[in-house]
Protein backbone atom coordinates (compact mmCIF):
# COMPACT_ATOMS: atom_id res chain seq x y z
CA UNK A 1 0.00 0.00 0.00
CA UNK A 2 1.08 3.61 -0.34
CA UNK A 3 1.86 5.71 2.76
CA UNK A 4 -0.65 8.01 2.04
CA UNK A 5 -3.41 5.26 1.80
CA UNK A 6 -2.58 4.18 4.93
CA UNK A 7 -2.54 7.49 6.35
CA UNK A 8 -6.52 8.15 4.93
CA UNK A 9 -7.56 5.40 6.19
CA UNK A 10 -6.34 5.20 9.96
CA UNK A 11 -6.91 9.51 9.55
CA UNK A 12 -3.17 10.01 10.52
CA UNK A 13 -1.06 12.74 9.05
CA UNK A 14 1.07 12.02 6.68
CA UNK A 15 5.25 13.70 6.85
CA UNK A 16 7.52 13.64 3.73
CA UNK A 17 7.30 11.74 0.66
CA UNK A 18 4.74 9.41 -0.53
CA UNK A 19 5.98 6.01 -0.54
CA UNK A 20 5.40 1.90 -1.34
CA UNK A 21 4.94 -0.02 2.12
CA UNK A 22 5.19 -3.36 1.93
CA UNK A 23 5.13 -4.76 6.22
CA UNK A 24 5.34 -3.48 9.38
CA UNK A 25 8.95 -4.38 11.22
CA UNK A 26 10.51 -3.33 14.43
CA UNK A 27 12.81 0.01 13.70
CA UNK A 28 15.72 -1.75 14.28
CA UNK A 29 15.67 -4.25 11.39
CA UNK A 30 13.74 -1.69 9.08
CA UNK A 31 14.72 -1.83 5.16
CA UNK A 32 13.48 -0.19 2.59
CA UNK A 33 9.80 -0.58 2.17
CA UNK A 34 9.36 -1.52 6.14
CA UNK A 35 6.87 0.60 7.93
CA UNK A 36 8.29 1.04 12.11
CA UNK A 37 7.26 3.16 14.81
CA UNK A 38 9.12 5.41 18.07
CA UNK A 39 7.59 6.47 20.68
CA UNK A 40 10.82 8.56 21.81
CA UNK A 41 14.11 9.93 20.97
CA UNK A 42 16.07 7.01 22.01
CA UNK A 43 13.82 4.74 19.26
CA UNK A 44 14.56 7.39 16.95
CA UNK A 45 18.64 7.26 17.39
CA UNK A 46 17.99 3.58 16.35
CA UNK A 47 15.95 3.75 13.40
CA UNK A 48 17.84 3.58 10.23
CA UNK A 49 18.13 7.22 7.91
CA UNK A 50 16.00 5.17 5.46
CA UNK A 51 13.00 3.67 7.75
CA UNK A 52 9.48 5.17 7.37
CA UNK A 53 8.01 5.86 10.85
CA UNK A 54 5.14 6.57 12.88
CA UNK A 55 6.02 8.85 15.19
CA UNK A 56 4.09 11.16 18.26
CA UNK A 57 3.51 14.64 17.79
CA UNK A 58 6.49 15.53 20.19
CA UNK A 59 8.89 14.01 17.26
CA UNK A 60 6.87 14.99 14.19
CA UNK A 61 9.44 17.66 13.69
CA UNK A 62 12.73 15.18 14.11
CA UNK A 63 11.95 13.13 11.11
CA UNK A 64 12.29 16.07 8.12
CA UNK A 65 13.85 14.69 5.47
CA UNK A 66 11.50 11.21 5.91
CA UNK A 67 8.31 9.87 5.30
CA UNK A 68 5.89 8.77 7.90
CA UNK A 69 2.92 9.14 9.79
CA UNK A 70 1.60 11.56 12.93
CA UNK A 71 0.07 9.29 15.38
CA UNK A 72 -1.23 9.62 18.99
CA UNK A 73 -1.06 5.82 19.47
CA UNK A 74 2.63 4.74 17.51
CA UNK A 75 2.07 1.41 19.35
CA UNK A 76 -1.73 0.83 17.96
CA UNK A 77 -1.53 2.69 15.11
CA UNK A 78 1.44 0.18 14.16
CA UNK A 79 -0.61 -2.87 14.66
CA UNK A 80 -3.91 -1.43 12.68
CA UNK A 81 -1.14 -0.95 9.60
CA UNK A 82 0.17 -3.84 9.96
CA UNK A 83 -3.54 -5.55 9.82
CA UNK A 84 -4.18 -3.24 6.79
CA UNK A 85 -0.64 -4.34 4.86
CA UNK A 86 -2.27 -8.33 5.80
CA UNK A 87 0.14 -9.51 8.77
CA UNK A 88 -3.14 -10.58 10.29
CA UNK A 89 -2.07 -11.97 13.79
CA UNK A 90 -4.06 -15.64 14.38
CA UNK A 91 -7.45 -15.22 14.89
CA UNK A 92 -9.68 -17.98 16.69
CA UNK A 93 -12.76 -18.93 14.09
CA UNK A 94 -15.99 -19.42 15.93
CA UNK A 95 -17.01 -22.98 16.45
CA UNK A 96 -15.69 -25.85 18.31
CA UNK A 97 -12.42 -27.44 17.21
CA UNK A 98 -13.58 -31.54 17.00
CA UNK A 99 -10.36 -32.23 19.23
CA UNK A 100 -11.92 -30.03 22.19
CA UNK A 101 -14.40 -31.09 24.63
CA UNK A 102 -17.64 -29.13 25.64
CA UNK A 103 -19.60 -31.08 27.88
CA UNK A 104 -23.23 -31.00 26.82
CA UNK A 105 -24.44 -29.18 30.03
CA UNK A 106 -22.03 -26.30 28.96
CA UNK A 107 -23.71 -22.67 27.79
CA UNK A 108 -21.72 -21.03 24.95
CA UNK A 109 -22.77 -18.03 23.32
CA UNK A 110 -22.77 -16.62 19.91
CA UNK A 111 -19.50 -16.37 18.13
CA UNK A 112 -17.69 -18.94 20.78
CA UNK A 113 -14.27 -20.39 19.56
CA UNK A 114 -12.99 -23.47 21.26
CA UNK A 115 -9.81 -24.70 19.91
CA UNK A 116 -8.23 -27.95 20.04
CA UNK A 117 -7.39 -30.22 23.26
CA UNK A 118 -9.42 -27.47 25.29
CA UNK A 119 -11.79 -28.59 27.94
CA UNK A 120 -14.89 -26.91 28.92
CA UNK A 121 -17.19 -28.66 31.94
CA UNK A 122 -20.65 -28.78 32.89
CA UNK A 123 -22.29 -25.80 34.39
CA UNK A 124 -20.02 -22.95 32.51
CA UNK A 125 -21.63 -20.46 30.91
CA UNK A 126 -19.34 -18.26 28.20
CA UNK A 127 -20.69 -15.02 26.52
CA UNK A 128 -20.24 -14.30 23.06
CA UNK A 129 -17.56 -14.09 20.33
CA UNK A 130 -15.41 -15.37 23.41
CA UNK A 131 -12.13 -17.24 22.13
CA UNK A 132 -10.70 -20.49 24.20
CA UNK A 133 -7.71 -21.37 22.98
CA UNK A 134 -5.96 -24.34 22.75
CA UNK A 135 -5.16 -26.69 25.63
CA UNK A 136 -7.31 -24.08 27.86
CA UNK A 137 -9.53 -26.20 31.07
CA UNK A 138 -12.38 -23.89 32.02
CA UNK A 139 -13.98 -26.12 34.95
CA UNK A 140 -17.65 -26.18 36.89
CA UNK A 141 -18.94 -23.14 38.26
CA UNK A 142 -17.50 -20.80 36.03
CA UNK A 143 -19.07 -17.43 34.23
CA UNK A 144 -17.19 -16.25 31.37
CA UNK A 145 -18.53 -12.49 30.04
CA UNK A 146 -18.75 -11.65 26.32
CA UNK A 147 -15.26 -10.56 23.81
CA UNK A 148 -13.08 -12.71 26.37
CA UNK A 149 -9.96 -14.39 25.28
CA UNK A 150 -8.49 -17.19 27.32
CA UNK A 151 -5.18 -18.18 26.09
CA UNK A 152 -3.42 -21.71 25.58
CA UNK A 153 -3.15 -23.83 28.54
CA UNK A 154 -5.01 -21.49 30.81
CA UNK A 155 -7.09 -23.23 33.59
CA UNK A 156 -10.03 -21.09 35.16
CA UNK A 157 -11.80 -23.06 37.89
CA UNK A 158 -9.11 -24.84 39.69
CA UNK A 159 -9.98 -25.85 42.94
CA UNK A 160 -8.07 -23.47 45.54
CA UNK A 161 -5.15 -23.64 47.96
CA UNK A 162 -6.64 -24.80 51.44
CA UNK A 163 -5.68 -26.76 54.53
CA UNK A 164 -6.00 -27.38 58.19
CA UNK A 165 -3.49 -29.16 59.92
CA UNK A 166 -5.50 -31.70 62.23
CA UNK A 167 -3.38 -34.10 63.95
CA UNK A 168 0.43 -33.46 62.36
CA UNK A 169 -1.85 -33.69 59.03
CA UNK A 170 -2.94 -31.35 56.38
CA UNK A 171 -6.69 -31.80 55.68
CA UNK A 172 -7.52 -30.57 52.40
CA UNK A 173 -10.65 -27.80 52.14
CA UNK A 174 -12.69 -28.47 49.14
CA UNK A 175 -13.84 -25.23 47.33
CA UNK A 176 -16.95 -24.81 46.75
CA UNK A 177 -17.88 -22.09 44.97
CA UNK A 178 -16.77 -20.71 41.24
CA UNK A 179 -15.52 -18.03 38.87
CA UNK A 180 -17.09 -15.29 37.52
CA UNK A 181 -15.26 -12.84 34.72
CA UNK A 182 -16.86 -10.07 32.78
CA UNK A 183 -16.93 -8.58 29.84
CA UNK A 184 -13.44 -8.15 27.11
CA UNK A 185 -11.03 -9.73 29.94
CA UNK A 186 -8.10 -11.19 28.66
CA UNK A 187 -6.12 -14.26 29.99
CA UNK A 188 -2.79 -15.19 29.45
CA UNK A 189 -1.42 -18.57 28.34
CA UNK A 190 -1.03 -20.63 31.53
CA UNK A 191 -2.27 -18.56 33.82
CA UNK A 192 -4.88 -20.12 36.58
CA UNK A 193 -7.46 -18.58 38.50
CA UNK A 194 -8.73 -20.83 41.37
CA UNK A 195 -12.84 -20.89 41.88
CA UNK A 196 -13.68 -19.45 45.81
CA UNK A 197 -14.30 -21.53 48.33
CA UNK A 198 -17.88 -20.21 48.77
CA UNK A 199 -19.00 -17.69 46.44
CA UNK A 200 -16.81 -16.45 43.76
CA UNK A 201 -13.76 -15.39 42.60
CA UNK A 202 -14.45 -12.41 40.39
CA UNK A 203 -12.22 -10.55 37.72
CA UNK A 204 -13.55 -7.32 36.52
CA UNK A 205 -14.99 -5.55 32.63
CA UNK A 206 -11.59 -5.09 30.68
CA UNK A 207 -9.17 -6.32 33.11
CA UNK A 208 -6.23 -7.80 31.14
CA UNK A 209 -4.01 -10.61 32.73
CA UNK A 210 -0.66 -11.69 31.60
CA UNK A 211 0.53 -15.08 31.19
CA UNK A 212 1.88 -17.37 34.20
CA UNK A 213 -0.47 -15.52 36.23
CA UNK A 214 -1.49 -17.03 39.49
CA UNK A 215 -4.66 -15.76 40.91
CA UNK A 216 -5.74 -17.49 44.59
CA UNK A 217 -9.20 -18.18 45.42
CA UNK A 218 -11.88 -15.96 46.56
CA UNK A 219 -9.77 -12.74 44.75
CA UNK A 220 -11.63 -9.78 43.77
CA UNK A 221 -9.94 -7.97 40.79
CA UNK A 222 -11.62 -4.82 39.34
CA UNK A 223 -12.26 -3.44 36.21
CA UNK A 224 -9.60 -2.09 33.68
CA UNK A 225 -6.71 -3.56 35.70
CA UNK A 226 -3.25 -4.89 34.06
CA UNK A 227 -1.66 -8.28 35.65
CA UNK A 228 2.02 -8.77 34.09
CA UNK A 229 3.40 -12.15 34.16
CA UNK A 230 4.31 -14.21 36.83
CA UNK A 231 2.00 -12.64 39.26
CA UNK A 232 1.00 -14.31 42.41
CA UNK A 233 -2.34 -13.19 44.42
CA UNK A 234 -3.06 -14.88 47.74
CA UNK A 235 -6.39 -15.21 48.79
CA UNK A 236 -9.08 -13.39 49.41
CA UNK A 237 -7.18 -10.48 47.62
CA UNK A 238 -9.10 -7.51 46.63
CA UNK A 239 -7.47 -5.17 43.81
CA UNK A 240 -9.71 -2.18 43.32
CA UNK A 241 -10.19 -0.69 39.40
CA UNK A 242 -7.62 0.17 36.74
CA UNK A 243 -4.46 -1.39 39.19
CA UNK A 244 -1.62 -2.11 37.53
CA UNK A 245 0.82 -5.12 39.15
CA UNK A 246 4.32 -5.71 37.46
CA UNK A 247 5.71 -8.93 36.64
CA UNK A 248 6.96 -10.99 39.51
CA UNK A 249 4.78 -9.41 42.21
CA UNK A 250 3.55 -11.37 44.97
CA UNK A 251 0.40 -10.58 47.34
CA UNK A 252 -0.35 -12.07 50.43
CA UNK A 253 -3.86 -13.19 51.54
CA UNK A 254 -6.57 -10.08 52.53
CA UNK A 255 -4.67 -7.29 51.12
CA UNK A 256 -6.72 -4.06 49.25
CA UNK A 257 -4.64 -2.72 46.43
CA UNK A 258 -6.68 0.80 46.01
CA UNK A 259 -7.61 1.87 42.78
CA UNK A 260 -5.17 3.05 40.30
CA UNK A 261 -2.69 1.92 42.57
CA UNK A 262 0.33 0.67 40.82
CA UNK A 263 2.81 -1.99 42.12
CA UNK A 264 6.42 -2.25 40.61
CA UNK A 265 8.30 -5.28 39.59
CA UNK A 266 8.92 -7.77 42.27
CA UNK A 267 7.37 -6.34 44.98
CA UNK A 268 6.58 -8.24 47.85
CA UNK A 269 2.75 -6.68 48.94
CA UNK A 270 2.39 -7.50 52.63
CA UNK A 271 -0.36 -4.58 53.63
CA UNK A 272 -2.75 -2.82 52.53
CA UNK A 273 -1.94 -0.43 49.55
CA UNK A 274 -3.44 3.23 49.60
CA UNK A 275 -5.43 4.54 46.13
CA UNK A 276 -3.19 6.18 43.46
CA UNK A 277 0.05 4.98 45.47
CA UNK A 278 3.01 3.53 43.51
CA UNK A 279 4.77 0.75 45.67
CA UNK A 280 8.06 -1.16 45.16
CA UNK A 281 10.73 -3.11 46.50
CA UNK A 282 11.24 -6.49 48.40
CA UNK A 283 9.21 -5.54 51.09
CA UNK A 284 6.48 -3.33 49.21
CA UNK A 285 6.56 0.52 50.45
CA UNK A 286 5.96 3.92 48.91
CA UNK A 287 8.39 3.81 46.07
CA UNK A 288 10.13 7.09 47.03
CA UNK A 289 11.19 5.38 50.53
CA UNK A 290 12.69 2.53 48.01
CA UNK A 291 15.00 4.42 45.80
CA UNK A 292 16.21 6.48 48.99
CA UNK A 293 17.33 2.68 50.44
CA UNK A 294 18.21 1.36 47.28
CA UNK A 295 20.96 4.70 46.94
CA UNK A 296 22.18 4.22 50.42
CA UNK A 297 22.72 0.22 50.30
CA UNK A 298 24.94 1.39 47.40
CA UNK A 299 26.87 3.77 49.70
CA UNK A 300 26.92 1.52 52.07
CA UNK A 301 30.65 0.25 51.64
CA UNK A 302 32.31 4.13 50.93
CA UNK A 303 30.45 4.45 54.38
CA UNK A 304 32.14 1.65 56.03
CA UNK A 305 35.23 2.19 54.94
CA UNK A 306 34.81 5.95 55.62
CA UNK A 307 34.26 4.76 59.42
CA UNK A 308 37.39 2.44 59.36
CA UNK A 309 39.64 5.09 58.84
CA UNK A 310 38.04 7.50 61.84
CA UNK A 311 37.94 4.56 64.02
CA UNK A 312 41.78 3.79 63.19
CA UNK A 313 42.53 7.39 63.40
CA UNK A 314 40.55 7.63 66.84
Amino acid sequence: MKLSEIAQTLNLELLGADVEIHKVVPVEQAAAGDLSFVIDTQWLEKAPLHSVLIVPENLASLIQGRSGLKSNHPHLDAARAAILLGMTPFAAEPGIHPQAIVHPGARLGVGVSVGPGAMISDRVTIGQNSAIHAGAVILPGTVIGERCVIQANAVVGADGYGYELVQGRHVKIPHFGGVTIGNDVEIGACTTIDRARFGATTIGDGTKIDNQVQIAHNCQIGKGCLIVGQVGLSGSCQIKDYVVIAGQAGVIPHVTIGERARIAAGTGVAEDVPAGATWSGWWGQNHRDTKIQVVMMRKLPEIMKKMRSFMEKT
